[in-house]
């Protein structure tokens, strides 16, 4: 019998050494959490750093918590990616504390901050369902007319929902936002494609304006031909009629500096039929500038 029994002495010291060690491993995971819920993430992360190589999905998500904290930012999303893949078991957790991050980060009105949180969340667990918080942080900005800000809450939210009917009212936003930016040809892009899926009065009036805008744009720094493209696109619709008097009229100004003076009384005339009860500042100067073109045709 004392053969057997000698044989069996080293697994049982392997057996007492792990226990051992397991041992010491439950106490440096309750220290940690001890010294989180206190706030001491260095202190947390001294008792449990040296296990951050084991595939253990309790401990790399405490380390991510830890890192998080002290916001940094890389290392924490390493850490609860390394927790994803060991074990699915603190997903819910990791969902939370970016969540309840960003709500903060949104309470004190630091929006790319909870930008950054809702992102990060995203990459981490692309399943989960992030986009109606993108949508509210949008809104925020846009609200408080914090435009990029905006167009990057929206971008993102839309490219993880755009069919449901939040999305259908960020799209109009995000394109307004686009505009305040000056990033004109992305919003016309949108603009068009969403006019084109639906031909509605609305979508319409959101891709005229775009166009108008441009032609102003080019209008101001002399690129005559390129902005009497959008005018008379605007022209040739027909629609918003909102925007057709200004549109000719800008036509008007464009005819007059490339010294086409017939053309520019032709759109001039145009402004004051479509307004017959001779109202409103556009109508004005109108008026102003076929007194002055047929002062210049008399002499």
């Amino acid at each position: 019998m004392a053969a057997p029994i000698r044989r069996l002495l080293p697994c049982f010291a392997c057996l007492l050494v792990l226990s051992v060690a397991c041992g010491r491993r439950a106490e440096h995971v309750r220290t940690a959490r001890s010294f989180i819920s206190q706030w001491n993430y260095d202190r947390a992360l001294t008792e449990i750093i040296q296990y951050r190589t084991a595939h253990d999905p309790e401990i790399q998500y405490l380390i991510g918590i830890c890192y998080l904290r002290k916001n940094e930012y890389r290392e924490a999303m390493n850490y609860f990616r390394a927790s994803l893949n060991a074990d699915s078991a603190y997903r819910d957790s990791i969902v939370k504390v970016y969540s309840s991050l960003a709500r903060n980060a949104m309470a004190i009105n630091d929006m790319p901050r909870a930008l950054r949180h809702y992102q990060d969340l995203s990459n981490l667990i692309p399943e989960s369902d992030q986009s109606n918080n993108l949508f509210a942080i949008g809104d925020l900005n846009f609200d408080q007319r914090n435009y990029l800000s905006a167009v990057e809450a929206y971008t993102r939210a839309l490219e993880l929902d755009s069919v449901s009917r939040r999305a259908k009212t960020a799209r109009p936003k995000l394109i307004k936002a686009l505009v305040n930016c000056d990033s004109f040809e992305r919003a016309l892009r949108l603009a068009t494609r969403d006019y084109e899926r639906l031909k509605v009065a609305e979508n319409l009036l959101i891709m005229s304006e775009i166009k108008f805008n441009i032609g102003q744009r080019l209008l101001a720094v002399e690129q005559y031909d390129s902005a009497k493209v959008y005018f008379q696109s605007i022209i040739d619709q027909q629609e918003p009629k909102s925007l057709l008097d200004d549109s000719y009229f800008y036509l008007g100004e464009i005819y007059v500096k490339c010294d086409s003076i017939d053309a520019a009384l032709n759109a001039y005339k145009k402004v004051l039929n479509l307004n017959p009860y001779q109202k409103g500042d556009i109508v004005k100067k109108a008026q102003e500038r076929l007194n002055q073109l047929k002062g210049t045709k008399g002499k």
